[in-house]
């Protein structure tokens, strides 16, 4: 596909698109996402905390990741050389993803967080299943991993929910 590059910018300078309830493009104010990911450490209390620290700061939502240790890591994966040395060595990378895992139950009690002090909850699913149970949750938007940019099948779901899907591009090329 060939397109002209006035036809992209024109194009770029009229695209909207709705994130929750909140239009987001060229005539409308930024909409600020505060990335918390699994820095809450598997903590629910510091993860409460992180959520009002972003809501304090003006931010339109927090974003933390959704996925099952089993479906996501070998139990003989080995750690990469940062987390060797951040990490305890007496501890496996399953068992460092495992402790940064948040249950069904602790979701639920974040969005509900979330609802409560009035800020959006996204999550980035990382296999059909997370993808799924953050649907049946009534995640409103979902934010795609870099590296997951070759997942069709993750993909193909996400676009079957008709909710805004915001595509990391981090990692293609």
């Amino acid at each position: 596909i060939c397109i002209h590059k006035k036809y992209l910018v024109s194009l770029i300078k009229k695209m909207e698109i709705n994130i929750g309830k909140k239009k987001v493009g060229n005539k409308h104010p930024i909409y600020f996402i505060a990335e918390i990911g699994v820095n809450h450490c598997g903590n629910i209390d510091l993860a409460k905390k992180m959520i009002i620290a972003a809501k304090k700061s003006g931010a339109d939502a927090v974003k933390f990741q959704t996925f099952s240790t089993q479906s996501f890591v070998s139990p003989k994966t080995p750690k990469a050389k940062y987390q060797k040395i951040n990490t305890s060595s007496k501890e496996s990378h399953y068992e460092m993803i495992k402790s940064l895992e948040l249950t069904k139950d602790q979701h639920k009690i974040l969005i509900n967080f979330c609802k409560k002090h009035k800020i959006n909850f996204l999550s980035t699913p990382y296999d059909i299943n997370s993808a799924k149970f953050l649907n049946e949750m009534r995640c409103e938007v979902f934010k795609t991993a870099s590296a997951d940019i070759v997942d069709l099948q993750l993909h193909s779901y996400l676009a079957s929910t008709g909710k805004t899907v915001i595509i990391s591009t981090g990692m293609s090329n």
